[in-house]
């Protein structure tokens, strides 16, 4: 009995324990519930405040996407906008550059057509006043004209250029001018090569280097002589007094031939340009060719021209039979300095 009665009051002990912890917690869920920490709404309210939470936590979300969406749009924007002002603006720039340098290309090919068309009228006017003066005139005058052939600034058309040449060649053969004519060699030699010349301008310049082989004797200066007549001939080939040069040529080299085998060497070149002759059908060669000789007698080359009559007279008769009375002569219409 003891035992059943301790037990007893064991268990109606902890039960007593037991309802105290929950009249505890009771009174404890009690007070916070006074307190207004809970409300009591009906569950539908309830549902529609959850919803309109999610609803409006939604909404935030949302929003806070539209604003990261539209600041992303709007830096794409600037950029794209920035970009593309800056690919309009090379496009316009470089549009703007070709049609300036296309004018700027074309201001100043007309600006040298201009310039040359001026620069030309008065090189043809230097020349026709000189002409005028029988190429007699001052040394600085001629120099005035080289000019015009150095100057790569002046654009000059390459016919006037070789009127210039051929000018400037027969200034210096008429003129007294100091060693003028080893000034018309380096004349021609810096030149020729670059330009056709005209014929008048090759016979010149055989002039002068026959000049200077009567002087020296130096064959290199008749090989110069002889090369300049062919020039001419090459570009009008009955050119009368480019023929006539040849001949005083080579009569002048078997006078101041070394030996027998020499002379009968440049005897047989002067029997070439004989038949040269013989073949040219012109009339006009033998007209020109015989009154240049007549004129070149009163010059240095007078006895040259005495010996080929008296050497080679049967050569000679068929050229003055050929040759056409004064009266019927044509006047070339490029005068050749004397010789």
């Amino acid at each position: 009995m003891n035992c059943y009665s301790a037990s007893v009051a064991q268990k109606s002990t902890s039960s007593a324990e037991t309802i105290d912890s929950l009249n505890t917690r009771l009174g404890k869920l009690e007070k916070v519930a006074e307190e207004g920490s809970y409300t009591r709404i009906p569950n539908k309210d309830f549902e529609n405040i959850i919803d309109n939470k999610i609803q409006k936590s939604m909404r935030d979300t949302v929003n806070w996407w539209l604003i990261v969406i539209a600041a992303l749009v709007s830096v794409l924007g600037f950029l794209v906008n920035k970009y593309a002002k800056a690919y309009l603006k090379t496009i316009i720039e470089g549009k703007v550059n070709q049609l300036k340098k296309e004018n700027e290309e074309k201001i100043e090919s007309l600006t040298n057509q201009h310039f040359a068309t001026v620069i030309n009228t008065l090189t043809e006017f230097k020349i026709e006043s000189i002409t005028k003066k029988q190429h007699m005139v001052e040394e600085i005058i001629v120099d005035d004209l080289k000019k015009f052939l150095k100057d790569e600034s002046k654009t000059i058309a390459e016919h006037n250029k070789v009127l210039l040449i051929d000018t400037i060649m027969r200034c210096y053969y008429y003129s007294n001018f100091t060693e003028r004519i080893e000034k018309m060699i380096k004349l021609i030699r810096e030149y020729e090569g670059e330009f056709t010349l005209m014929t008048t301008t090759y016979v010149n310049a055989a002039i002068a280097f026959c000049d200077m082989y009567e002087r020296f004797g130096a064959k290199d200066f008749l090989n110069s002589a002889i090369e300049n007549c062919n020039k001419s001939i090459k570009i009008l080939p009955d050119y009368g007094l480019a023929f006539s040069q040849k001949l005083e040529l080579y009569m002048m080299a078997i006078s101041k031939a070394f030996d027998a085998a020499e002379r009968k060497l440049y005897e047989t070149e002067l029997f070439k340009v004989f038949k040269d002759i013989e073949n040219n059908n012109s009339i006009d060669l033998c007209t020109e060719l015989i009154d240049r000789l007549e004129v070149d007698r009163n010059y240095f080359a007078g006895p040259y021209i005495e010996n080929l009559y008296h050497d080679y007279p049967a050569e000679m008769a068929k050229i003055t039979a050929r040759a056409t009375p004064v009266s019927q002569q044509i006047i070339p219409e490029e005068d050749v300095a004397t010789s």
